[in-house]
């Protein structure tokens, strides 16, 4: 393979003026090595091209990773990172640092959060390739910031477009659950939803109990006891307007379901509430 010092780079480039390029590198990791960069002024993108290790990250609470092939990780302004190579392999990455105000709108486009600082590319070589020759580039091409723009754009592009396909089946519920919101006082079923988002009812109960964590109708019967909960506070409305209002079509099964919800009954909850004020 081709000689990596050659690729180091150090020269800020201002590709524009939500992006600048700062330095970058592809370099080896003897195994046990130990990198531990200075604290991080910018955005620093790592991507293992061989080898595994463990990252860990020292802020106010010490968080450590286990990172290995084809696994990119972020390292934001003012973290402190140690990365310490496998014990048998050598470990071969890439990086490069970047800043800019439209960074942020990046890294949530392509699924980085404060609490998420890898991703993993699945695209069987296709990020990987954007990431080298973005690097690989940088040199002969730093007179040309268009074509450097149009390369790490093309790399966060190919990452978005992964990140979009492994969260497109949540579209589904989250239009469920706006369904929800606008009919909650209606007498709707899950299978109301499926016909509504013209997906199999089955097939809908399990994305929405996998990603929830209960099932559409469960969803539904907690919001309208929520939405119920406030207008025992806020409204004079009697208990059945408040429970037709809530899409309950029985005054006894609203106030069984809020009670074994609340360990109350919505009369004595409205009670204690306003003496409560």
């Amino acid at each position: 393979m081709e000689n990596k010092e050659s690729y180091f780079f150090s020269d800020t480039a201002k590709l524009n003026r939500a992006l600048v390029v700062y330095c970058g590198d592809w370099e080896n990791c003897n195994p046990l090595q130990i990198s531990n960069p200075e604290k991080q002024y910018h955005y620093l993108f790592c991507y293992i091209t061989k080898g595994k290790g463990k990252l860990q990250i020292n802020n106010k609470k010490c968080v450590c990773h286990e990172i290995g092939e084809n696994t990119i990780f972020l390292i934001r302004p003012g973290m402190n990172a140690t990365y310490l190579a496998d014990e048998n392999k050598l470990c071969e990455y890439c990086w490069f640092c970047i800043d800019g105000y439209e960074v942020e709108n990046i890294l949530q486009d392509c699924g980085f959060s404060k609490d998420n600082i890898l991703f993993f590319d699945k695209s069987k070589g296709i990020i990987r390739e954007a990431f080298l020759k973005f690097i690989f580039s940088y040199k002969s091409s730093n007179d040309n910031e268009y074509m450097l723009l149009s390369l790490l754009y093309n790399f966060f592009a190919q990452m978005k477009q992964q990140y979009k396909n492994e969260n497109a089946k949540s579209i589904y519920v989250e239009q469920a659950i706006d369904y929800i919101y606008k009919n909650y006082d209606k007498n709707i079923a899950i299978g109301d939803m499926a016909n509504y988002l013209n997906v199999d009812r089955t097939y809908l109960y399990r994305l929405f109990k996998k990603e929830c964590g209960l099932s559409p109708q469960k969803y539904l019967l907690n919001f309208r006891l929520k939405v119920a909960m406030n207008k025992l506070k806020n409204t004079q409305n009697s208990i059945s307007e408040i429970s037709e209002a809530c899409g309950f079509n029985q005054v006894s099964l609203f106030c069984y379901q809020f009670k074994k919800f609340y360990k109350d009954t919505p009369l004595n909850y409205r009670k204690i509430f306003r003496c409560a004020i």
